[in-house]
């Protein structure tokens, strides 16, 4: 993981591989960083060194080449090779049974499973960068992704830049997917995030919250008892339910995922007049179906434009999708952050983190 002749300050390097995949890594004295170029470029390790703790969640399923399926799902390919990480969601999220612009986009879409390529713009002690970059398939998309890590700061800076090669408007649901999952992640754990809205969504018959919305944050009906509770709180994998949520009504764009049993925390800002929702994917021992049986205790935190996980189609019904104008650019900064304490106020694109 180190830079050739270099042992100190910011690293970085293109060199390894992973079962015959491309990997990048990123560090500095606070974090290192893994990314999997040639699936989606994801970021399947965000450890925090102070700690020697990854953030991320692993699933059950074996990170691993692509490979010939017994059968085609529906849905596309996504759940196959989904190990946990963080992937890119674009340019539709969940799943629809309709098409758009006459063909259909796939379980959160096709980012996730495609290869990036990837050079390093800048490699000194005090600042690493690598590019990313990757020309979609099914649409007409180009996404650029720079990811950098500076001396000192336990964040990662991410600049994205997304390209509409159409010469007419294009709809899209965007988003980012990360999982967390233990160590981290257990009943100590509260989400910190300035929203004044929550809807939960109609999705799993082992659901804890009752859906509908808009509930006031961050106080929801829990179905089971029928008493009004935080919903922000993670529960134990005892709970056995599995849900989809979201916050709405964002004052900015940020949120905080503390362990304060711990006293360590992950949290992320962005651009909350883009990626305008969170969602929560709550698995709290409940998803007892494909893939999963039962076996997973994770949660996850999205920033997206769009809602609900149905298709781009619906995101268009429901007026949540983001028009790309003909050749229309977007670029966009986000940060990930690692923190100690008990709880955030505040998380800045600077990389900064106010506390409780």
């Amino acid at each position: 993981m180190y830079t050739y002749g270099r042992k100190e300050g910011c690293r970085i390097s293109l060199d390894y591989t992973y079962k015959g995949m491309r990997v990048a890594y990123l560090e500095n004295e606070l974090l290192r960083v893994g990314v999997l170029l040639d699936k989606g470029a994801d970021i399947f390790d965000f450890t925090y060194k102070p700690r020697d703790l990854d953030f991320m969640w692993q699933s059950p399923i074996p990170m691993q080449k692509p490979y010939v399926a017994t059968s085609a799902l529906p849905e596309g390919a996504f759940h196959d090779y989904y190990y946990g990480g963080w992937q890119e969601v674009l340019p539709s999220a969940g799943w629809a049974s309709q098409p758009y612009q006459g063909t259909f986009q796939g379980l959160h879409g096709e980012v996730s499973l495609l290869p990036f390529d990837a050079r390093i713009t800048e490699d000194s002690p005090e600042r690493v960068s690598v590019r990313t970059s990757v020309r979609l398939y099914r649409s007409p998309l180009t996404l650029e992704r720079t990811l950098t890590l500076e001396r000192g700061q336990a964040s990662l800076f991410i600049h994205e830049k997304l390209v509409n090669e159409a010469e007419a408007d294009f709809a899209i649901m965007w988003g980012h997917h990360p999982a967390f999952g233990t160590p981290f992640m257990d009943e100590s754990c509260v989400v910190h995030t300035p929203a004044s809205k929550v809807e939960v969504l109609q999705y799993h018959p082992n659901g804890l919250w009752e859906p509908g919305g808009d509930y006031e944050f961050p106080m929801v009906k829990n179905r089971r008892s029928g008493q009004i509770e935080d919903i922000t709180r993670v529960l134990p994998k005892e709970t056995r339910s599995v849900d989809v949520v979201f916050f709405k009504q964002l004052s900015e764009g940020w949120y905080g995922l503390t362990n304060q049993r711990l006293g360590v925390g992950f949290g992320m800002a962005w651009d909350h007049n883009l990626f305008k929702y969170l969602w929560m994917w709550q698995v709290y021992g409940g998803h007892t179906d494909y893939p999963w049986y039962g076996r997973t205790y994770n949660c996850a935190l999205e920033p997206f434009t769009s809602y609900p996980p149905a298709g781009v189609a619906n995101a268009i019904q429901n007026g949540t999708a983001h028009i790309m104008p003909p050749l229309g650019v977007i670029e966009t900064d986000l940060v990930a952050v690692a923190y100690e304490g008990q709880g955030v106020k505040r998380v800045t694109l600077a990389g900064q983190v106010s506390g409780t």
